[in-house]
């Protein structure tokens, strides 16, 4: 019974997604017995995703009194009753915990922003790859779904992690396409006080329909910027600067790509001719905090939003946890995680 971050090097793998169809037919019960060295050969002979994952295999078992380490498992216990949905079958003899279980296991062992990076993978269209050239890899759908994680929280009880994930799903970025574009909405959405900026709720890759530019032919085409922010209404009659921003991260790959160049201008385009200011974010921009200030202010302004006054000493209190926020976030790379640090996460 696979579970912790050996079953999240599993959800990474290719073709891992057939295997959501058995969650609603997979048994629940959890072992009584530890598995041995030769039930570990034969999963990795049987299971595709599990080619290439090292040991310590994690696992997850029912009875603590089975409970013992070797160098090849770390084992976890669950006491108490599975509700349907819970487990997946890999193969004959192996079982791995579902996208929404494996929230719940890995969200006591991280901290608050590890756990909205780890929810923003699942909600989103990536998987981390860390040997790839860009570290992700798409998916042509999420694992889980805002609403199948609420409807698992609240079949599986008061269980060690529920309350940490309720508490921390409506903060999670959903739909994103990257890390990057999960950690500029954490930085885009968080309090002040907490490094972000608050500029209220955001969409992440979310249709909006929008005319497209081209060769002087107007057609409605349907346009995915990275993140959008709506203008809030204003009052009667006022004219607002922009109907909203959008934000498009792009990473290094994009300017070598001159075919994706065309493409990410066109939609610049397309979203200020329907009354949207796009944003780009490289990489240095984003690490630069007197660049995102900056931007960000501007962006305040675009949606009309009023502009803020703040004495000497706050200011200095915001800025600084702007930087911790940033700092901690680049520490986050999906692969250590800070509740595994004694061992391989």
């Amino acid at each position: 019974m696979l579970s912790h971050t050996t079953a999240l090097e599993v959800m990474r793998r290719p073709y891992f997604p057939k295997h959501l169809a058995t969650a609603e037919f997979c048994p629940t019960e959890l072992p009584d017995a530890m598995p041995d060295a030769s039930d570990l050969e034969c999963a990795v002979a049987s299971v595709s995703q599990l080619a290439g994952v090292e040991a310590p295999f994690h696992v997850l078992v029912g009875d603590p009194a089975c409970r013992h380490r070797f160098s090849l498992v770390r084992p976890h216990v669950f006491q108490g009753t599975l509700p349907p949905g819970s487990l997946l079958r890999l193969a004959p003899g192996v079982r791995c915990a579902s996208p929404a279980l494996l929230v719940v296991q890995m969200a006591p062992f991280l901290t608050d922003h590890e756990l909205l990076m780890l929810l923003c993978e699942l909600l989103g269209s990536y998987a981390v790859d860390p040997g790839g050239e860009t570290g992700v890899v798409g998916r042509f759908r999420p694992l889980l779904t805002p609403g199948a994680l609420m409807a698992f929280l609240d079949a599986l009880g008061p269980a060690r992690g529920t309350a940490i994930v309720r508490a921390a799903l409506p903060s999670a970025p959903v739909g994103a396409a990257s890390p990057m574009e999960g950690k500029l909405y954490i930085r885009a959405t968080s309090r002040f006080a907490s490094g972000g900026y608050r500029l209220g709720e955001i969409a992440l890759n979310d249709p909006v329909e929008l005319e497209r530019i081209s060769a002087g032919v107007r057609e409605l085409r349907v346009r995915k910027p990275d993140l959008l922010l709506l203008a809030p209404a204003g009052e009667p009659g006022a004219v607002m600067p922009f109907r909203g921003v959008a934000f498009d991260y792009h990473g290094a790959w994009h300017s070598r790509d001159p075919l994706q160049v065309k493409r990410d201008t066109d939609r610049a385009n397309e979203l200020l001719a329907d009354g949207f200011k796009d944003y780009v974010f490289w990489k240095s921009n984003y690490d630069d905090l007197d660049c995102m200030d900056d931007l960000m202010a501007k962006v305040r302004r675009d949606l009309g939003l009023p502009p803020r006054k703040l004495s000497t000493e706050r200011a200095a209190r915001e800025r600084a946890a702007r930087a911790a926020l940033w700092a901690e976030l680049e520490r986050i790379d999906g692969v250590h995680w800070s509740g595994f640090t004694a061992e391989r996460a």
